[in-house]
Formats: structure tokens, sequence, C-alpha cells
């Protein structure tokens, strides 16, 4: 599955805005306008992304204070919160 950045979920979601917006707008094309319950969907699933990254941020705020490094290191490695790549660039 491709990962997808928060600042990748807000263009789709402001895409989806725009697309809401073109729904009155008469010139238009079909593939500029979305309809209300795909928009409500979309919002929807943006909000479990969002506490999905709000949940990792407050795991890594936890994990950031211990005063292991191996630990943290375990820790993140182990429960999969980032990626592997970058839990190897904590030991550099």
């Amino acid at each position: 599955m491709k990962q997808i950045s928060i600042d990748a979920l807000n263009v789709h979601l402001f895409e989806t805005i725009e697309m809401l917006k073109n729904n009155k707008d008469p010139k238009a094309s079909p593939q500029e306008k979305i309809d209300i319950d795909t928009a409500k969907t979309i919002a929807e699933l943006g909000k479990v992304a969002v506490e999905g990254y709000r949940v990792k941020a407050q795991v890594l705020n936890i994990i950031s204070r211990s005063e292991n490094p191996k630990t943290v290191k375990g820790v993140l490695d182990y429960s999969g919160i980032i990626e592997k790549e970058q839990v190897e660039a904590i030991e550099k």
C-alpha cells in the first residue's frame, strides 16, 4: 500500500472542496465535479487518517522522553510506527 503524507492528504481534501464548488459551475466538466456522498466519504476517511497521525505523534512524543536510545530504537523498530529507514537514521 502506498504511504501518503499529511501534506498529500491535505491536497486531496482541498481538491475535494474545489470539486464540490465546481458542482455549481455550469462550465465545469463532469471530471471536475464530485457528488456529495463521495465527498463525505473522503472527508470521513481523512478524519481517520489524521487520527492515525495524531496517535503516531503522541507515541513519538512519549518515546522521545526516554533516556535510553536503545529502548527508543527498539520500540520504534518493533512497533512499525515509523519506517525502518527512519529508525536507522536515528542511529546516525
